[in-house]
């Protein structure tokens, strides 16, 4: 796959929470496609340095805008989804990649999705900035997917601030992989402002409160083990997808 063989898909406007966790690494290979291996966060990079040891993202998003590349949304303009992603590592060529395993969203439309891993679900969510002191803005925060097969809830209270970088991709440079089918890639292309107001491995804690509970087709993942390695706020956060 080369950039030149790249065409649009779609792309959101969006902001987005990510929790990055260290969970029940023998459930999350077990979900890996075949000739696919568990790949926690490592290096220098960015991610290796804020992430380190993760192997699970749970990224709570609250959509504001769709485009599609015939420029009509395919289902809802407005919408919360929340994707379970790991970083595996290709066993026969060696490269990394980002695996896409399941998610959650509100919208009818995005069922199966483009993953061919979406559930319909329920989805409540609440945000509230509260500025007291000068230069000090503190969010409190909570998300709900209800599914038939699974549900997801978060809690989360937290000082902005921290560490916070403008990051902008020049080109599509993050590929996703479905795990039902890894001829399903998309590469992503993301402008974003980045907040880390947790990242254990920086020692950066701007959060004061948070409650991450997950029931059902995942259990087995978060079996009472898991530990919660970063919190990530990326508000704005754009995306632009590309695929083969």
């Amino acid at each position: 796959m080369t950039l030149d063989s790249l065409k649009y898909s779609d792309g959101i406007a969006a902001a987005r929470t990510l929790i990055a966790i260290k969970a029940n690494a023998a459930a999350l290979q077990r979900r890996l496609p075949d000739g696919w291996d568990l790949a926690p966060y490592a290096g220098d990079d960015l991610r290796g340095k804020a992430l380190t040891e993760a192997n699970l993202l749970l990224a709570f998003h609250d959509v504001f805008a769709v485009r599609s590349h015939t420029g009509t949304p395919d289902g809802l303009s407005q919408l919360s989804y929340v994707p379970f992603v790991s970083q595996a590592r290709n066993r026969s060529i060696g490269e990394l990649g980002h695996i896409h395993w399941l998610s959650y969203t509100e919208d009818p439309a995005g069922i199966p999705g483009k993953y061919r891993d979406a559930k319909l679900a329920r989805i409540t969510r609440s945000q509230t900035f509260t500025k007291e002191t000068r230069g000090e803005t503190r969010v409190r925060e909570a998300f709900s997917a209800v599914a038939e097969s699974g549900e997801v809830h978060l809690s989360l209270a937290y000082r902005q601030g921290g560490v916070v970088m403008w990051v902008t991709a020049d080109k599509p440079n993050l590929p996703l992989y479905a795990a039902k089918d890894t001829s399903i890639v998309r590469v992503y292309q993301e402008d974003q402002v980045i907040n880390i107001v947790r990242s254990d491995p920086m020692d950066v804690d701007a959060v004061s409160e948070i409650d991450l509970k997950v029931k059902g087709e995942a259990s087995d993942v978060f079996d009472g083990n898991e530990r919660v390695v970063a919190v990530v706020i990326q508000r704005p956060y754009m995306r632009q997808v590309y695929v083969p």
